[in-house]
């Protein structure tokens, strides 16, 4: 979304604003003179995240009229930017001013305000405003101005300060998708970010930056800078204070407004859109964010929107389409916290705990009319935003309030400032009023205003800790230009404050810049082994002072035991030539995991530009055989989408016939191209895939199709120079009766296929016609005779899937018509794609050719009687489409709906390797894994569980015992606690429900064994509760009345293949075997957990195991540390003793409340007493036993009686 037209974002490009007769003051004095009312918005109305802080009204109207940016200087001045002109014309004759306002007699409210400059040519409401002592940098497209106030008067006079047009060549000077603020980084360079109107940007020291795409500047598309890349609007760039070094740190925003640099260098942000896709996000540095093409922005994302990629449907508040932010393909940046419809504007990221808030990112929302936060933390190889929530918001009871923040800004004595615009964002109007807002603590310590010298060395360490992000950059640069006089004070500053993450970055960054003995002392974090960002950080600033050291520096890190600094080091290595840092990709390929898209998003960033020998050279040797590739093979080859590694992808796909969810993810590597050779070379490929018998049912066809439809068309934008009529009649009209009583007919399908000719114009029916309506070879399959005749006759009914959108183009310009179906539309960028008569698509550029479009409700289908046809026809041609492609595979799946059990290739199915498994208790040498097949040795008893909890899922896997009798199972839901306490080395299994997996020849071995009835299990399938897990049976019912036993017997014996198919949602699991439904239980809790696979005792095998989760990974149950029960004492207890069973089973009871198990002599286990009544007590796994007379009953399950000496 875009920053101001209030409600839909717009700023819009305001061209009636300069229609407008000019009227107004003279002056912004004189403005502020005049009788108006004075509005805004009562703190009582705002409700705060937290409560222990509370707002306070600052400034109002007239001191500051509706605020868009600002940003404190050292002396805690605000200096802001105003829109009073919005939607209005100019109001003031004079110009647009930068505004000046203070708190002069220090009691909490503003009482001061004064214009600093007033120009006339700058564009209205400058987005922008950062304060570098005396340095004032105004962000007003087309232009980043610095003004320098020489006598820090704080009001410009040309005679004595300087103006000067830092940087300009930013594109579209009223829109709103361009230049934001500056701000200052921890190295004491500047960053900053503009939107996708683009850029011609030129330097003073030759260096020259072109952006654009399709939405703004496309004369700049596919054109090179001088850094030889081609780059996509909008971006991320930093540069040195003095117009030096400007160098892009990400592109492909839409329009990213304020951006923010942590200490440790890291760069957040919030993208806004339309519809609801707006984001905070981490950009790391050379991250493609994905908006546009990600080559060279030409195509907007609606043009390659996949229908399977928006399952949902679209939803105002939430997202509905991973193609929103290209996230399915090679290349593209993961997007980060996606919160929906918004229009993020200021942001900050506090560091410091004055307020209670350190780690906290605020951004200011108009449309949402909130301030949000969220936590940034490191997690891995990169760092999640985390989840939005409310920090300043408005009161139920107050949501007409005309609240539209603007902006937030730390002042320097910590306390929190927000701007609000005031405005009505439904009726496009100006209120011409605006306020401050303080946050304080409530019943605190007042904070005081630092006195800042950056004069001095000592005057700057202090600056180094302020909160007010430009003053402590400035300080630093101040720093770095004392060279290195100021290294022995900066290196004590950072000993001093070397357990102050922050403050101990800050020092960091300077010290790498001052000469050979501070990088000296910076070099040594690269060896931290405690915190990730000492290493990263130093790194940074390493890379940043001294960029000849990064190879050597590189190679020594390429294999830290920390991903995140792996990370670092792989986008650091942009540019580098492939033989230079050959040994270092070595590494960071090595410690890819296979999994993290952000890591290899960093390694496709190291890649860049040798992407060919890395393939040929590292990773073809180490992964030679395709059709044996896992995901970690899978995702390098799919990241460099090279012509050899599609070609192996190819292989892999045709060898492993992936479930379609794998099958579209691996297809985008064939979507992304680097040149046109590719792209036919990929469709040529792709429609060879979609022809084999495995990837016939719908949703691969759908794939396909999509695909080469979309990605690797080369269709040019047309101006409907030309007309695409659709026939509306195909012969004289006939009388046609009822479906019904035609199916009564006999038909011929000899005769039918020869009336086919008529459905040819729009239709491919074995082979012959034309792809402009749905291919018919095996339509008529899944269909009675009277439904085809009622498809036929009236046609206008239903419409089949993907032809639902006919519509008309009328051009006002050209009067030209094009008629056929709506392939794929874009706002944005004015264009849509129509598929006409012959089957051509056609790109058709509506807005720019002045075209309307009608959507129509009608199909383009001539209905029975409009192609001329009578009741024996019809019974004639409906009897060969019934039979038509008999001889054929056909489509299968989705048409007639999922069988169940399903077959593993649908929508959503993933497969498990042993990449997706975690050993919990078993030996290192139990599990032994051939791609999707597992062995398992059955010793010890213990687990393997799925790499995260799930609640609601599916699972499919074979399964084969190697040994008669042999035991092993399936753990559905085990508990996040039990799991802990077998990691801790205390038990063999989980709680959950057990889907047992027994061999046939279970039952006489345990009767042989234990010389009694195997009457309480079957081998058919049994589930059942373990532990203190609760579970309704299904019928019919073990004896103990805990199990579900099989209502059929289908289990296979040993050495022959069985298959289970398990559905585990909301509480309920049900249990497939071999094809037949089982057994199963319901009113299970707790109904979420880790899915195992148990090795007990025999040799098993698994294999296609295939799990589709049906609802988000359960976050809150991650495994939690193990705590051990609190042993009790059984002394004076009346089960002190020995107890025996089951012939030769005993179980000792001591008064330390240690329980032995044994069979003979031998000791089975040994378990203590966490609780104890009158008459029983609990062991540790909850083994109850209670003494009821002189028995004392075992687990429920056994009855014991006392030996005797």
């Amino acid at each position: 979304m875009t920053r101001f037209n209030l409600r839909s974002g717009v700023f819009a490009c305001l061209a009636v604003l300069l229609a407008l007769p000019i009227f107004g003051a003279p002056d912004r004095e004189s403005f502020a003179k005049e009788d108006r009312p004075v509005e805004g918005v009562p703190v009582e109305a705002f409700q705060l995240g937290d409560a222990n802080l509370t707002v306070e009204l600052w400034a109002r109207s007239p001191l500051v009229y509706s605020p868009v940016a600002m940003d404190f200087d050292a002396q805690g001045r605000l200096w802001v930017t105003e829109g009073i002109d919005y939607n209005q014309g100019l109001r003031v004759q004079a110009g647009r001013s930068i505004m000046v306002v203070e708190d002069k007699d220090g009691d909490g409210k503003a009482d001061h305000s004064h214009p600093f400059v007033t120009e006339k040519d700058i564009r209205h409401a400058p987005l922008g405003i950062a304060v570098f002592d005396n340095r004032i940098v105004l962000s007003a497209t087309p232009s980043i101005i610095v003004y320098t106030d020489v006598d820090r008067n704080t009001v410009f006079d040309p005679k004595i300060d300087k103006r000067e047009v830092f940087l300009t060549g930013f594109q579209n000077k009223n829109h709103d998708h361009t230049v934001h603020a500056v701000v200052g980084a921890p190295s004491g360079q500047w960053h900053f970010s503009f939107g996708n109107c683009g850029a011609d940007l030129k330097t003073k020291d030759g260096r020259h930056f072109l952006s654009g795409c399709y939405y703004g500047y496309p004369e700049a598309i596919g054109k090179k800078s001088s850094d030889g890349e081609v780059y996509v609007g909008g971006m991320t760039m930093r540069i040195n204070p003095d117009g030096t070094g400007l160098t892009p740190t990400g592109e492909n925003m839409r329009n990213p407004h304020d951006m923010f640099v942590t200490s440790h260098g890291d760069v957040l942000q919030s993208d806004n859109d339309d519809p609801a896709h707006s984001r905070s996000s981490w950009i790391m540095e050379h991250a493609n964010m994905g908006y546009a093409d990600l080559s060279d922005g030409s195509r907007s994302w609606e043009e390659v929107a996949k229908t399977w990629e928006e399952p949902s449907g679209w939803n105002k508040s939430l997202r509905f389409s991973r193609s929103h932010w290209r996230e399915n393909y090679p290349g593209a940046f993961p997007p980060g916290s996606i919160y929906g419809a918004g229009s993020p504007t200021g942001n900050v990221f506090i560091e410091g705990d004055a307020l209670g808030l350190a780690g906290t990112y605020l951004v200011s929302c108009m449309v949402r009319k909130e301030i949000m936060a969220c936590s940034p933390q490191l997690v891995d190889a990169q760092i999640e935003m985390g989840a939005h929530r409310p920090f300043v918001a408005l009161k139920a009871s107050e949501k007409g309030q005309r609240f539209l923040p603007t902006d937030v800004a730390l002042a320097p004595d910590g306390t929190l400032f927000f701007s609000d615009f005031y405005n009505d964002t439904s009726r496009r109007t100006n209120q011409v009023s605006g306020s401050i807002y303080r946050i304080t603590r409530k019943n605190g310590t007042k904070l005081t205003l630092p006195k800042i010298d950056f004069t001095t060395t000592p005057g700057l360490l202090n600056a180094l800790k302020n909160p007010a992000v430009n003053v402590r950059s400035h300080a630093a640069a101040q720093l770095v230009a004392k060279g290195e006089g100021a290294t022995k004070q900066t290196l004590a500053f950072l000993r001093e404050h070397d357990e102050d993450a922050v403050l101990r970055s800050r020092a960091i960054w300077v010290l790498a810049q001052l000469g050979k003995e501070g990088r000296a002392e910076v070099s040594k974090y690269l060896n931290a082994e405690d915190e990730p960002e000492k290493v990263i950080v130093a790194y940074r600033a390493l890379r940043h002072a001294e960029p000849t050291g990064l190879l050597d520096r590189a190679h020594g890190l390429a294999e830290s035991k920390f991903p995140s600094v792996r990370r670092e080091v792989a986008v650091s290595l942009k540019g580098a030539s492939f033989f230079g840092c050959r040994k270092a990709l070595v590494g960071l390929i090595d410690g890819y995991d296979g999994r993290n898209r952000y890591y290899l998003e960093a390694l496709g960033v190291a890649f860049h530009g040798k992407e060919r020998e890395v393939y040929e050279q590292l990773i073809r040797p180490l992964f030679p055989e395709p059709d044996q590739w896992q995901w970690k093979a899978k995702n390098l080859a799919w990241r460099l989408h090279t012509p050899e590694s599609v070609r192996d992808l190819d292989l892999c796909i045709r060898a492993q016939k992936p479930p379609v969810d794998e099958f579209r993810f691996l297809a985008m590597a064939f979507a992304s191209f680097r040149n046109d050779q590719d792209r036919v070379n990929r469709s040529k490929r792709l429609k060879a895939l979609g022809e084999l018998p495995a990837f016939q049912a719908s949703y691969y066809q759908e794939t396909v199709r999509e695909i080469i439809a979309k990605d690797l068309n080369d269709l040019e934008g047309e101006m409907m120079t030309a007309s695409y009529p659709v026939p509306s009649g195909l012969g004289l009209p006939t009388k046609v009766s009822e479906p019904k009583e035609i199916a009564k007919l006999k038909g011929d399908p000899v005769k039918g296929k020869a009336l086919a000719g008529k459905c040819y114009l729009c239709h491919k029916i074995e082979g012959v016609g034309v792809p402009f309506g749905p291919e018919l070879t095996h339509w008529g399959k899944e269909r009675t005779v009277e439904e085809i005749l009622k498809e036929i006759v009236y046609p206008d009914t239903k419409l089949a899937h993907g032809y639902e959108k006919p519509v008309r183009l009328t051009s006002k310009k050209t009067g030209k018509v094009a008629e056929g179906f709506l392939a794929n539309y874009s706002w944005h960028a004015g264009s849509l794609k129509l598929k006409v008569m012959g089957g051509q698509t056609r790109k058709i550029l509506f807005r720019r050719a002045g075209a309307k479009i009608d959507y129509l409700n009608d199909s383009w289908m001539p209905s029975a009687s409009e192609l001329g046809l009578k009741d024996q026809e019809l019974s004639d041609l409906a009897s060969y489409l019934k039979t038509c492609g008999s001889g054929e595979a056909g489509p299968t799946g989705a048409q007639s709906g999922e069988p169940v059990p399903p077959t593993g290739k649908e929508p959503g199915w993933q497969v498990l390797t042993g990449e997706d498994f975690v050993n919990v208790n078993c030996l290192p040498d139990t599990w032994r894994w051939e791609g999707p097949h597992a062995f398992c040795t059955g010793k010890p008893t213990g687990v393997i569980r799925y790499r995260e909890p799930l609640k609601n899922f599916e699972i499919l896997l074979e399964w084969m015992h190697k040994k008669k009798g042999g035991n092993s199972g399936v753990f559905v839901w085990g508990t996040p606690a039990s799991i802990a306490k077998l990691a801790a080395g205390h038990g063999r299994l989980p709680h959950g429900i057990e889907v047992q997996v027994l061999d046939l020849g279970y039952a006489e071995v345990y009767t042989q064994r234990h010389k009694k009835p195997a009457d309480w299990f079957t081998s058919h399938g049994d589930v059942f509760p373990v532990g203190p897990v609760k579970m309704k049976p299904f019928p019919p019912v073990a004896p103990n009345g805990k199990r579900s036993f099989p209502s059929k017997e289908t289990t296979k014996g040993i050495n022959q293949w069985n298959h289970y198919y398990v559905r585990a949602v909301d509480g309920e699991v049900r249990l497939w075997v071999n094809g037949v439904e089982v057994s199963g239980g319901d009113n299970i809790s707790p109904a979420s957990g880790y899915l195992c696979l148990e090795s007990e005792g025999a040799p098993i095998e698994f294999r296609n195991i295939k799990l589709r989760k049906l609802s988000p990974s359960v976050e809150a149950e991650k495994i939690p540390a193990f705590v051990p029960p609190t042993p009790v004492d059984l002394k004076g207890h009346p089960t002190l003793g020995t107890w025996k069973y089951l012939k030769s089973y005993s179980r000792e009871v001591r008064e330390d409340g240690l329980v032995i198990l044994r069979n003979g002599k031998d000791v089975i286990w040994k378990k203590r007493c966490i609780s104890k009544t009158d008459k029983g007590f609990v062991l540790e796994g909850n083994y109850a036993h209670k003494l009821i007379g002189e028995i004392l009953h075992v687990e429920g399950r056994y009855k014991a009686t006392r030996q005797l000496d």
